[in-house]
Order: structure tokens, then sequence, then C-alpha cells
């Protein structure tokens, strides 16, 4: 298999700036997953590395060696494609097949090594019993198999995943997770998944690289990212319901730090504390989690957040409320029930002990060091 590095990559689409001087580092045999909303750069990125599209600068090395000029087959690279792209008019077997048979393997594979190999997959896969039927005949799951066993075939250096079950059920797609995973460690090839699904990431992913707007924010084990993010995007991007981002003003009262938001003053005890003492400036971004967030009575005293309701859920006996205080959005989630309607006034109190800190003008994550 093989190690990864690309160093200083950038790629324009007329004057559109895809990314620029991006760096990142795939370990041999690690599957990471390139998370990020839609048009951050993930799919081109994992095209370039594929040799379909090109760079306008940087490189990119497998193994130590320049792999620019080369094409897709001789970088030994497969790719599963979020259609999938079987050929219809072929049957399982000979969808399998075609890979082994292109120009560039001419005389590489007898007929016996061929069925040999494709056995081997189909076994992988569990599609053994699918090998004579055509494309038509097969469930969106058994075709996404299918695609996944072309892109194998030939055990490549390389595997590249374009959100390879974005098409299937949800029951599906939780069940292709650990597929994907079983598949990965049989075969031992260097793995680069592309989703936007971030419980799909984080149940997947042995590096987890958190893309924005044509960089990467963080790139880390995937609960590293979750538990320790370095940016307030990570931080707010990662979890179901997200972290609330809320940006306050740091101050002391009493001698005691607290952040203080609309009037309101929250405790920061602690190493949050410590934190906030050691802080370059005093607009920072507070990001706590929904559990942070818990419902007052209209007539509760203490410390509160006023806000409206913009949206409401049940999940699973749970209760999710979205909050807009002041044009900032907050998100409660909990398992005591209120009747609420869109438009609603509700306060709520906030408990800092869990939140973290990031730098307001940069969102950079702060520490006491």
């Amino acid at each position: 298999m093989v190690d990864i590095t690309i160093s200083g990559l950038s790629k324009s689409f007329g004057r559109v700036n895809v990314f620029d001087g991006l760096d990142l580092e795939v370990k041999d045999r690690t599957y990471v997953c390139l998370l990020g909303p839609s048009g951050c750069g993930k799919s081109t990125l994992m095209r370039i590395i594929s040799g379909l599209d090109s760079a306008d600068r940087g490189e990119i090395r497998f193994d130590g060696k320049n792999v620019d000029n080369l094409t897709c087959a001789q970088r030994d690279v497969g790719m599963a494609f979020q259609n999938y792209a079987l050929y219809p008019h072929l049957t399982v077997e000979g969808n399998l097949r075609f890979p082994l048979q292109a120009p560039m393997q001419k005389g590489r594979w007898t007929q016996q090594e061929m069925r040999a190999r494709i056995g081997e997959i189909a076994d992988l896969l569990q599609i053994t019993p699918l090998l004579h039927r055509t494309i038509n005949q097969l469930s969106g799951g058994q075709q996404q198999r299918v695609s996944l066993g072309r892109s194998l075939i030939r055990h490549p250096k390389v595997l590249l995943l374009d959100e390879p079950v974005t098409h299937l059920d949800a029951r599906l797609r939780y069940a292709m997770r650990s597929e994907l995973k079983r598949i990965h460690n049989v075969m031992e090839t260097t793995t680069i998944h592309v989703t936007h699904d971030q419980q799909e990431a984080l149940a997947m992913a042995d590096l987890l690289v958190i893309m924005r707007e044509g960089r990467i924010d963080q790139a880390a084990p995937a609960m590293e990212v979750y538990g320790d993010p370095a940016t307030s995007f990570v931080a707010s991007f990662l979890g179901d319901p997200p972290r609330s981002l809320l940006e306050v003003e740091l101050g002391e009262t009493s001698g005691a730090p607290v952040a203080r938001i609309n009037g309101v003053e929250l405790k920061l005890s602690g190493k949050l504390g410590a934190v906030a003492n050691a802080a370059p400036g005093r607009n920072a971004i507070l990001a706590l989690p929904a559990r942070a967030f818990t419902a007052a009575q209209a007539d509760e005293p203490g410390a509160v957040l006023d806000g409206t309701v913009r949206a409401h859920e049940m999940i699973e006996g749970a209760q999710r409320i979205v909050l807009d205080v002041s044009g900032q959005k907050v998100n409660l989630h909990s398992s005591a029930i209120r009747h609420v309607v869109i438009g609603d006034r509700l306060r709520v109190f906030a408990e800092a002990s869990d939140g973290m800190l990031f730098e307001g003008a940069t969102g950079l994550r702060l520490s006491a060091n």
C-alpha cells in the first residue's frame, strides 16, 4: 500500500479559487474521511489525488514519488463513484472483469487469474450469487457493492470513495459503514472517503479531515477532532445536535472570570476560567453543547437567556429546540418535554462548565498555555 503526501496544492476554476496551499499527510493503510459542507473542495481534492484532474500548483507524492504526471491507472488508484457508474449492458461478472481487460492491463491477467480474482472479490463483498445478473436486476445496495468490487478488483494501492452510500436508504447506509471498514481491514488499502455525513465520518475514519472553503481546519483521529476541536467551525460542525456558538465578552466579576452575553453573566470556573484569564482579547466565542441549556420556568430567578423558538422536533423521546437569542442560535436538547410552537418566547439556563473558548477574530481554540 502507500503513504500519500500533499504539499502546497492549489486549484482554481476560472475566478473561483477552490483551495490554495493545501497540505495533508495520509499514512499507509489509513482510512481517511474528508468531511465538510458542500463546495468546500472535497471532491476536487479527491479527483486530483486520483489523476482525473490536475492541480495548478503543488505536488502529490505516493511513497515519496511524485505522481503529478501519472494517469489514474499508472498511480494504481481504484475509485468508487457516487452514482456507481456501472455498465448496464454487462452482468455483474462482466463489470468486475472490465478493469482487468482495460488496455493498460492487456496481457497481465490470464483467464484463470481473472476468474480467481473475480471469485475473491465476489466472496469478499458477498455478491457471488449475483454474478450472472444484469445491473438492472440489482437493488441499490447490491449495485453499490458491485461498484466497490470493480474499484478493488486490481488490488489498488489507493482506494477513493466519492460519497459511495449517499443513494442508499438509512438502514443500508448504516450497514454499509461496517462493511466498508471490514473490507478495508481485509484489503489493507489506503482509503480516502469523501462524505458530507458527519455520523458516517465519525464512525469510520482513522483520520478525520475537516474542510471548509478550500482549507483544512483540522486533521486528526475522529474522536480527537470531536472532543478537542481546533476551531469554532469544527466545534459547531460536529455533533447532533451541534454545539451552540455564542459571541461573548470576557471579563471578571468579584475577581472571578465570566462570559457576558446580552447582559447575562456566565461563570467560567476551573480550566475554562484559566483559559479566559489567558485570552489575548476580550471578544471570544463560547461553544456550548446542547446539554448545557435547560429550560427555565417563566418566573424562575437566576441568570437566564431569553430567546424565540425557531424550530423544534422530537427525536427518540427527547426534544430539540432551536432558539434565537438576539440573533444568536442556541441548540437545546432535553428529555423534559415543553409544549412550544414556533415564535414562542423561552427562557433557558446556560451551564458553561463543558464549554470551549475560541478567539473571536480567528475562530482558533484558546488555551491556558
